[in-house]
């Protein structure tokens, strides 16, 4: 069988000559791609790139750079089989989590900023203050670094460029090394569009590698006026670092460790639903997991043994297959991580039910259901990214509160109650960024990003202006 072979894509062109990497289906364990394996040299030129082309681009209507998004998403959704298809092989996702997270939501972010207005790009001030006229414009800060996560490639690279290049920056993209193979198509779309506008063909440039290098060389380098990155807390931390001698302007979209919050009045059946989804939705490789369920000590026995009855029924197989509820994790590497944190887990004293039923192929962890640990505890402290489930009973609001405010994160917490003023008011003393009410969804036009180590920044509908733009304020005399 031949490999198809990727190269990096620059001002629309390839850049060959580097070596290469293999990527891998996480269920087949088979070689599906080979894809340009990229260092600084390849970030560098990518950058010139961009950088060429950043007047020319920030010069272009609106109206042509949001045809621009608006033909990319169409040319995707000519190829939306495949992509799904694409999504299943390259990422292990179920086939109903491809089609409507790993694709249609990205292409529903591509036709959103494809619609909205120019005037975005003009701040509301008043018109007249202390005798002088005065206007306030977001102006894009250039070039823009966007490195995107295994988990969601092709939705959270859509997420960092289309709002980027709505605001007239020009983009270099740098997919996770695990599975890029829809952001090389994303980027294929946008060659194509940006050719069919006659618009500068380095706004959008592309570089892959198998490991950090043309990442952290997008992160130094002094054309590069802005960093977009999803990942993990420790690569966010160094690009903090990396980046601060260049106050470039991070969207830092990082760890978590979330805390589903059960009340006494709560309706477990919803509770269960939402609980579940770390082991049903990507197989909890995903930051917004509820990884902890802080439960009321009145319904920890009853919830712990619905949780149990929930893991018997779990399938773990082929993504392809509708009956799977579990997949693979996305590598060798990360299962030995889960692996290893669930292990320390059992050393800490924690009871450890795992579900049955593994495929020996594919690089699949169990479903996990940890209870018995305290709030120190690795396991409830650190995130998995995986599909594992804590469980740890409070005696009050306070102490639930307490124990879901106890990691180094804050990104995306639920609270479960009948009494909604009672849910409130713990909701409100949450240090995460994004809180559910009755619900694990979230709505993609707020703004969405994380405190603490959760991360810097928001994105999430024309929230994410204010990472890919300066504002510039202009004032003349009144009259």
């Amino acid at each position: 069988m031949t490999t198809t072979v990727h190269h990096h894509s620059i001002a629309g062109d390839t850049l060959s000559g580097s070596a290469a990497y293999d990527v891998t289906d996480p269920y087949t364990e088979r070689v599906i791609a080979a894809v340009a394996d990229g260092g600084r040299t390849a970030a560098d030129a990518a950058v010139a790139a961009a950088a060429g082309a950043r007047d020319a681009w920030a010069a272009t209507p609106v109206e042509t750079r949001r045809r621009v998004l608006g033909r990319a998403g169409e040319l995707l959704e000519a190829r939306r089989g495949e992509l799904v298809d694409l999504a299943i092989s390259d990422t292990g996702a179920r086939r109903a989590v491809a089609e409507q997270t790993q694709v249609d939501a990205a292409l529903a972010r591509l036709r959103h900023w494809s619609t909205l207005p120019a005037d975005l790009l003009t701040v509301p001030a008043e018109p007249v203050a202390s005798g002088l006229a005065g206007t306030v414009t977001r102006t894009p800060v250039g070039v823009v670094g966007c490195i995107s996560p295994y988990n969601f490639p092709l939705l959270a690279m859509v997420a960092k460029v289309a709002p980027a290049l709505f605001a007239g920056n020009t983009v270099v993209m740098k997919p996770a090394p695990q599975d890029p193979l829809l952001v090389i198509a994303l980027t294929e779309a946008l060659n194509e569009a940006l050719r069919a506008e006659g618009a500068p063909a380095g706004a959008v440039n592309l570089v892959t590698g198998a490991g950090a290098e043309p990442g952290a060389a997008l992160v130094d380098h002094p054309g590069v006026g802005a960093i977009s990155f999803t990942g993990s807390t420790a690569v966010g931390t160094e690009i903090y670092r990396s980046a601060a001698p260049g106050m470039k302007r991070l969207l830092l979209e990082l760890g978590g460790k979330g805390a589903l919050v059960v009340r006494a009045d709560a309706d477990l059946d919803a509770v269960v639903a939402g609980a579940t989804r770390a082991w049903t939705v990507h197989s909890g490789q995903i930051c917004v997991t509820p990884a902890r369920v802080i439960v009321d000590a009145s319904l920890h026995d009853e919830v712990v043994g619905r949780l149990r009855t929930a893991l018997g029924g779990l399938v773990h197989g082929d993504p392809r297959d509708p009956a799977t509820t579990t997949v693979p994790l996305i590598s060798e590497v990360q299962r030995d991580r889960v692996a290893a944190l669930v292990a320390g887990a059992r050393a800490e004293g924690g009871t450890v039910h795992t579900a049955a039923g593994v495929p020996d192929r594919g690089y699949f962890h169990p479903a996990t259901l940890v209870t018995g640990v305290g709030p120190e505890t690795a396991v409830m402290q650190e995130e998995a990214f995986g599909p594992v489930v804590c469980v740890t009973p409070v005696s009050s609001d306070d102490e639930a509160v307490a124990v879901a405010n106890s990691t180094r994160y804050g990104l995306t917490d639920q609270v479960y109650s009948r009494d909604l003023d009672a849910a409130h008011r713990v909701a409100a003393r949450l240090a995460a960024a994004q809180v559910g009410i009755n619900t694990c969804a979230r709505r993609g036009d707020l703004p969405f990003g994380g405190t603490r180590s959760s991360g810097l920044g928001r994105s999430g509908g024309a929230y994410a202006l204010d990472s890919y733009t300066e504002l510039r304020a202009t004032v003349r005399p009144a009259g």
